[in-house]
């Protein structure tokens, strides 16, 4: 079988780790839905979501046997008879649909974003993550306004470059925290390149201050918790907004209120999953507003690896070792060699 011309897909039979998948011909395809669009997968994301679906270790579990992955990027090959907004030949993406790892993918058209010129399929689909997150946090979440100061933990990884990004772009002074090595941190503030200080972890309530003065944060972005947060926390501004994004550094923490009283500060959740299922006319405006600054070179796309999709087991051990800040794409167009893009 010449899978690169077949239509086939990613079959989970057991949650594992590893699972066991199998590459099998893809199953008959339903009648289409009048609300639905059918389209040719060309790439489809391995996020950390899947990683842990398909090891039966996510809150959702699907019936076994399934077809794992939740984004995608193609073209469509058919639209329902109520869909208006795409037609064959447009390159759009896919996000929360679960079955993106295979040749062909049936999706509510309410689930789909046009890909625009200038912004390649994998780029798209690569970026939809820490990009998404980066936008809703900042332009919905925070309502970031012109002038204010943001203050961006965690500045090194994925979430933290697209919001410099996107806070510079909009015209936020942006300050910037990230590990120096296991006992120390860099302080920046990106409007003075030479102001760097490198503080001790215990040191970084006052290393905000020096940067940011008595003034603070107006917004903060926080993908880390554990002991950053509370640093932050004392460092916003009247009225500051904290984005709590996630907890990479390992704590959940917990945060004094009496701390948020007195600065009448607020905080607020940054969950595009929560956005897609609540509120999904808002997550896929978002996630086309964000291509648009993909494409337009506001935001620098996330490097990828693509790898053929016909072959689960190096794909699965690539995973875990692949450069930190990158994405693992499956490539449907494709049986051999391997693709890296930065």
């Amino acid at each position: 079988m010449t899978y690169a011309s077949k239509l086939f897909a990613l079959l989970c039979n057991a949650y594992g780790a590893p699972p066991h998948i199998q590459t099998v011909a893809l199953p008959a395809a339903a009648p289409l839905g009048e609300n639905d669009v059918r389209m040719q997968v060309h790439y489809a994301a391995f996020n950390f979501t899947d990683h842990l679906l398909i090891q039966g270790r996510y809150q959702d579990k699907p019936n076994l046997p399934f077809i794992p992955g939740l984004d995608a990027a193609g073209v469509v090959l058919e639209a329902g008879t109520n869909v208006t907004q795409f037609k064959p030949g447009d390159q759009v993406v896919s996000s929360g649909v679960v079955g993106a790892w295979a040749s062909q993918l049936t999706a509510p058209a309410n689930r789909l974003v046009h890909i625009p010129p200038g912004l390649s399929q994998a780029h798209a689909v690569a970026s939809i993550n820490s990009h998404l997150t980066a936008y809703h946090g900042l332009i919905d979440r925070a309502q970031l306004k012109a002038g204010e100061r943001v203050l961006v933990l965690g500045a090194n990884g994925a979430v933290g470059k697209a919001c410099i990004q996107i806070a510079e772009h909009f015209g936020a002074r942006v300050a910037t925290v990230e590990r120096h090595d296991t006992n120390q941190l860099i302080i920046k503030d990106n409007t003075l390149p030479a102001a760097t200080t490198i503080i001790d972890k215990a040191e970084l309530k006052a290393g905000i201050r020096t940067v940011l003065g008595r003034h603070g944060a107006d917004i903060v972005v926080d993908p880390l918790g554990d002991f950053y947060t509370e640093a932050a926390v004392r460092n916003l501004a009247w009225r500051g907004r904290l984005l709590v994004v996630g907890f990479a550094a390992g704590d959940i923490p917990k945060i004094s209120t009496n701390l948020l009283l007195l600065k009448g500060a607020s905080l607020a959740g940054v969950y595009c999953g929560g956005l897609l299922f609540q509120e999904t006319s808002s997550f896929t405006r978002q996630m086309a507003d964000m291509f648009q600054l993909m494409a337009n070179g506001v935001l620098t796309p996330l490097p990828y690896e693509s790898m053929p999709a016909h072959d689960f087991t190096p794909i699965w051990s690539r995973f875990s070792c692949a450069e930190k800040g990158s994405k693992i794409l499956l490539n449907f167009q494709t049986e051999t060699g391997n693709t890296n893009e930065q």
